[in-house]
């Protein structure tokens, strides 16, 4: 009896969670496993036609929303997950319709977390929809350049027996040269090359209309935070794309503590975008 025993606990977890019944098993999924499950459902689904039902009627001035997502994830050369196809034209339309009402509002305006470009190039079209002659002037882009920063505790999510951890650091890098091929089209787009928050002393001082937050982890995002709220224009924005990623703890804990602190109060969108629209 007791040597079965043993024997069981040595085939251990693997074996046993791909014996178990699917509900079994997808109650202690982790999140990469769900994430991986999601991209092989969305891979072998007619996703054109999702995007043209979802999606066809909604337009950021009088541009398509899935076009404009469509074409600048080509021209920025970004390719996405499968499981990420519907998702981008509504965080993109959210995060579009912000940046167009930031306009009105005085100051400039920062993406922290560029990777490609693509997420601004999105925002500068959508702007230009609107006005002919935006340029990108004011318009200040942050990241390394060099991928993501080293993950902290604060970074981790899942089991850690498991070796369920945040990406490493320099996952998804892409070169300076990447980005500003892709907003060769606006000028006046500026870009600041280093690590948040050390970074963000680089930058003009300036009140800002506008801040994307899209730097996967705990450290830069509670970095930018407490950078750009104190000298964010009455009526200015704050996006953070990652509050909702189950993949990106690190950033949705980050906004937590910083909007603790200082008794903000802010929306979570159904895209999983975080919003703070400051009185």
């Amino acid at each position: 009896m007791l040597l079965r025993l043993l024997k069981s606990l040595k085939r251990g977890a693997p074996e046993a969670r791909e014996a178990a019944s699917p509900a079994t098993r997808y109650r202690s999924e982790t999140p990469l496993e769900v994430a991986n499950r999601l991209e092989r459902a969305h891979a072998g689904a007619p996703m054109l036609e999702h995007l043209e039902i979802a999606f066809g009627g909604m337009k950021i001035g009088e541009r398509s929303v899935v076009k404009l997502v469509e074409q600048s994830l080509a021209d920025s050369g970004a390719t996405i997950p499968a499981r990420k196809r519907l998702h981008r034209p509504l965080a993109s339309y959210f995060l579009c319709r912000y940046f167009v009402y930031s306009l009105s509002i005085p100051g400039a305006r920062a993406e922290c977390g560029v990777l490609g470009g693509t997420s601004a190039l999105i925002a500068c079209r959508a702007a230009r929809a609107h006005d002919a002659a935006f340029s990108g002037s004011g318009f200040h882009l942050v990241d390394s350049f060099e991928g993501l920063g080293e993950p902290t505790e604060e970074d981790r999510f899942g089991d850690s027996a498991r070796g369920v951890k945040s990406l490493q650091k320099g996952a998804y890098a892409a070169p300076l040269e990447r980005a500003q091929a892709a907003l060769a089209e606006f000028p006046g787009v500026s870009f600041h090359k280093g690590w948040i928050p050390e970074v963000l002393a680089t930058l003009p001082e300036s009140r800002w209309a506008f801040v994307h937050l899209d730097v996967d982890h705990y450290a830069p995002s509670y970095g930018a935070l407490a950078y750009f709220y104190p000298r964010l224009s009455p009526g200015g924005v704050i996006v953070c794309d990652d509050y909702g990623s189950p993949t990106f703890p690190g950033a949705h804990r980050a906004w937590h503590q910083y909007s603790e602190e200082n008794a903000l109060p802010y929306v979570v969108l159904d895209s999983g975008q975080a919003v703070i629209l400051k009185g």
